[in-house]
């Protein structure tokens, strides 16, 4: 879909009047290029004799940032595909197809608030271990994260706010409030960090 073709042709059809892509493949994307700038971060510490100390636990991150801006990458076009058939769904007016597909938008946005997260923790890291000539860029990666996960959670909750079993959103709006407190937790210490580093 989008993955394959031009940033251009991405960013002039979120502007268009078209019901996708929206605000959770916009949250992906915003995800993909945050966890991609922590990459850079990782790339430019490896290989330089004075981070040998730190080398091991740079690849390991590099590892795991690889595999979360792939995954938000396939999100960009999973949320497409998600939105697509929530509005197919109410087209049924069938209650369960409905419930069936806004459970599964709320997955697809759940899952970039999870990988948000996930880099974050990573950039704690970072933001002591890694090459201090791009600390910027760490703060801008987490910055973008935090974007990301926050764009997430609007369209988890939208989605919830429709769907019918009751058990479902109650446990899964109690989910969520912890993993905002988490993450409020962590952006904060990811953003004092980085300016402790700066200077």
């Amino acid at each position: 879909m989008y993955t394959d073709k031009s940033i251009k042709k991405y960013i002039d059809d979120l502007a268009a009047r078209l019901p996708a892509p929206g605000g959770g493949s916009a949250a992906g994307l915003c995800g993909a290029l945050g966890t991609a700038l922590l990459e850079m971060v990782c790339n430019f510490t490896l290989g330089k004799e004075k981070y040998k100390d730190v080398e091991q636990d740079i690849q390991k991150h590099l590892t795991s940032l690889k595999k979360v801006r792939d995954e938000f990458t396939a999100i960009i076009d999973e949320d497409v595909k998600a939105y697509s058939a929530i509005g197919d769904a109410f087209k049924t007016k069938d209650k369960k197809i409905i419930d069936k597909a806004l459970k599964n938008g709320y997955c697809v946005c759940l899952n970039i608030c999870e990988l948000s997260k996930k880099a974050i923790v990573i950039s704690l890291d970072l933001s002591e271990k890694g090459n201090p000539n791009l600390i910027t860029d760490v703060g801008c990666g987490v910055e973008l994260l935090n974007a990301a996960f926050n764009s997430g959670v609007f369209n988890c909750e939208i989605n919830l706010k429709g769907v019918e079993d009751k058990d479902f959103t109650e446990k899964e709006k109690a989910s969520l409030v912890v993993l905002k407190k988490e993450m409020q937790d962590l952006y904060k210490n990811a953003i004092a960090k980085t300016k402790q580093r700066m200077g």
